[in-house]
């Protein structure tokens, strides 16, 4: 189950686990642009930078997580970085080594933010041993989905002790609205396999409708993690809630998701 509240969508799972986070609407920020307003953490969308710099600190404040972020401009691939406090204000007030599309860390105070206008958020927490927090953000194309970008990030939250995995998936586009073509149904069918792709693409008044949000918790799940959380909101139904990519042509902001170990 999910709180909403300010704004931004929390989940339940997450919050018993004691990690701070939050998955933001297009409410709650300081842009003022159409198709900006009022939440875009997204940079080169007609925002200054000092603007979106605020909103992204805004939307940490609402989700109770340091302002020491750390970001990246998005390449749809299943690349994730671990990450410390010497990496804070990366792709945001300066430059990443290379780009990436998810964070995990171990670190207190360093916040993970991945933005999507369309695309899966995927925030994820667990334990060491000693029960210190490991958490992570993963943004999750579809061509991340397939590629098991969240399998990297469990693999890494794995390699640093964490066990007893959870995560939860945050708003995107849903299969009323995810039409496909030929082409992105071979790709998946590389990728994953047929079984995979008959399960989650769907034929549907002579189109074919994708179903992101149960792809990746099928991933999840083949990975070992049983406990999720899922927003069940399509991204692309209510432009006046969300950023959608499909909804505007692409001319619209950005969401975030964010999480950290405070």
């Amino acid at each position: 189950m999910f709180t909403y509240k300010k704004g931004i969508w929390q989940s339940d799972i997450l919050e018993a686990a004691g990690v701070s986070h939050g998955f933001s609407t297009r409410l709650g920020g300081k842009s003022v642009l159409s198709h900006t307003a009022s939440m875009n953490t997204g940079f080169f969308r007609g925002d200054d930078d000092s603007l979106v710099n605020e909103n992204i600190s805004i939307l940490c404040r609402l989700a109770g997580v340091s302002e020491n972020v750390v970001c990246t401009p998005q390449i749809h691939s299943d690349i994730v970085r671990y990450v410390t406090e010497e990496n804070v204000g990366e792709g945001s007030v300066r430059d990443v080594p290379f780009a990436c599309d998810g964070f995990v860390t171990d670190r207190k105070n360093v916040s993970l933010l991945v933005r999507v206008a369309d695309c899966t958020p995927i925030l994820m927490c667990g334990k060491k041993a000693d029960g210190a927090p490991v958490v992570a953000a993963v943004h999750a194309g579809w061509k991340g989905t397939v590629a098991d970008i969240s399998v990297r990030a469990i693999e890494k939250m794995r390699e640093l002790g964490a066990s007893d995995i959870k995560a939860a998936i945050g708003a995107c586009i849903h299969p009323c609205c995810f039409q496909v073509g030929e082409d992105f149904i071979e790709s998946v069918k590389s990728a994953k396999g047929a079984d995979f792709a008959s399960k989650h693409i769907q034929k549907r008044d002579g189109s074919y409708y994708a179903d992101l949000p149960k792809m990746n918790e099928d991933i999840l799940r083949s990975a070992g993690i049983t406990t999720i959380d899922v927003i069940p909101e399509c991204t692309r139904c209510k432009p006046f809630l969300y950023h959608s990519h499909r909804a505007t042509g692409g001319i619209r902001g950005t969401m975030g998701a964010v999480i950290g170990i405070v």
